[in-house]
């Protein structure tokens, strides 16, 4: 999840509509390339993005902008042998902190039971206190540690929801 998915600014006011979430489509790509670039230090390549896009074991959703706008933020789960892993969630600056991640991950979190998929795992940086916080109020618990897992040397959490 990227470091400010989830803010300080708060939640959808009153004033603002919940995002559609929907799948990610073909036509949606150079904006989830775009989406990644701006959340991520080490982005994915748009080659990696569009093989998870057409990916048969996968879940690709945004969260649609109205209007034609593109979308503020897309999820990316995939999905084996009964269990799920989510690789990606990743919000526009412009509009992190309010709860668009939330929203993409509980969208998620419910295709995946649908899917019968017993547990969803994902690997998050200790120092990654705003994710943390959004995966903890779904429901994702600490079950193990990866040392070293990032290019630059950083452990990673292992966080696991059961289905």
């Amino acid at each position: 999840m990227s470091a400010g998915a989830e803010s300080a600014r708060g939640p959808l006011s009153a004033a603002e509509p919940e995002p559609v979430i929907r799948p990610a489509a073909p036509a949606d790509l150079p904006h989830l390339v775009a989406l990644e670039a701006a959340a991520f230090a080490d982005p994915w390549p748009e080659s990696v993005m569009a093989a998870e896009l057409a990916r048969p074991g996968g879940v690709m959703l945004v969260a649609a902008g109205g209007g034609g706008q593109a979308p503020s933020g897309y999820a990316c789960f995939r999905l084996g042998a009964g269990e799920a892993e989510l690789l990606r969630v990743a919000v526009a600056p412009a509009v992190r902190g309010r709860g668009i991640a939330r929203h993409l991950l509980a969208a998620g979190l419910e295709r995946l039971r649908t899917a019968a998929v017993a547990a969803c795992y994902l690997e998050v940086r200790p120092s990654n206190a705003s994710a943390l916080a959004v995966y903890r109020t779904l429901g994702f618990e600490l079950c193990g540690r990866r040392r070293a897992y990032y290019r630059d040397g950083s452990d990673a959490l292992v966080l696991r929801r059961l289905l």
